[in-house]
């Protein structure tokens, strides 16, 4: 005879509540290589699964209060606000404390805030101290470095000409929009040279070779195209005659758009390198970048 639907669900219930919490630090993940909340609580939820299948996304659902098997989906895809509470049982799950705990919260509260505000500010400088003063290995100091634009901005004046160690001649170089003082540009400086993406040398600096091609999915890359389109935004701004933008939206067809697709990724390739300047020779440094998204379709 089959059982009750609420004898089943009675069931799964007590089998979920003998399944141990798995602590972050069991699942062989670095904290500082996640630079969004969402990110980071997916790369743990996943982590987890693969360890024992059985640590699936309704269990999730159950273990943070949920009688809803998709109340996990939804806050990954951001249709559900965490709440303090939630944020709490999350932590307690995670087994996060020290500097590790203070990481996840100022990834918490960084979407809690609003952008510009003074609690976004602090959150967004405890983020980034935390996260660049923590070991790590080379490859990973290195994808750290290009994942902010200001560090690959201060690379690429270092390839200028007549470029040398002198923090107030990177700060003359730089747009007065930028903002930036001169503990930032030493700070800057420093980290290149510990992760040899830059190196002094008699006649101004050496520029090594660029590092390896990084997945466009990963979330570190993700990360820099946000500051870099934030930063357009506020350039929007520069009444400069040096600025060229435009954007428009076509009606068009799925096949036409993946041909501008594949189009736009040869042209990238092209301009890109029709702009590259042997270290020493380049007198500036530009911002290259396009984008192409679908903003609406017909139903199915």
């Amino acid at each position: 005879m089959e059982k009750h639907p609420s004898e089943k669900n009675e069931s799964v219930e007590k089998r979920y509540r003998r399944m141990k919490d798995l602590r972050f630090d069991e699942l062989n993940l670095n904290i500082y290589h996640f630079v969004e909340f969402k990110t980071l609580l997916s790369g743990y939820l996943q982590a987890c699964k693969e360890k024992d299948k059985r640590y699936s996304l309704r269990y999730f659902s159950y273990r943070f209060g949920s009688k809803n098997p998709s109340f996990i989906k939804t806050i990954l895809d951001g249709k559900q606000k965490i709440s303090e509470e939630l944020f709490t049982i999350i932590t307690e799950l995670m087994a996060l404390d020290g500097d590790q705990f203070d990481y996840f919260e100022a990834l918490f509260r960084l979407e809690q805030y609003p952008e510009g505000t003074s609690l976004h500010k602090k959150y967004y400088e405890r983020f980034r101290n935390l996260r660049f003063r923590q070991p790590v290995s080379l490859v990973d100091a290195q994808y750290d470095c290009i994942t902010s634009w200001f560090i690959w901005l201060v690379r690429e004046i270092a390839s200028l000409e007549g470029a040398h160690y002198n923090p107030l001649w990177f700060k003359k170089c730089m747009n007065p929009l930028l903002e930036k003082n001169i503990p930032e540009i030493v700070e800057a400086l420093e980290l290149l040279k510990k992760v040899e993406l830059l190196q002094e040398s008699e006649n101004g600096f050496e520029i090594p070779d660029p590092l390896k091609e990084m997945d466009p999915k990963d979330p570190r890359i993700q990360y820099l195209y946000k500051e870099i389109i934030e930063l357009s935004l506020k350039f929007l701004k520069d009444p400069s005659k040096n600025r060229e933008f435009g954007a428009f939206a076509i009606a068009t067809t799925p096949e036409k758009f993946l041909e501008m697709k594949k189009n736009l990724k040869e042209f990238w390739d092209s301009q890109f390198r029709a702009l590259e300047t042997p270290n020493g020779e380049g007198t500036m440094v530009a911002s290259f970048s396009f984008q192409l998204f679908n903003l609406a379709s017909i139903p199915e």
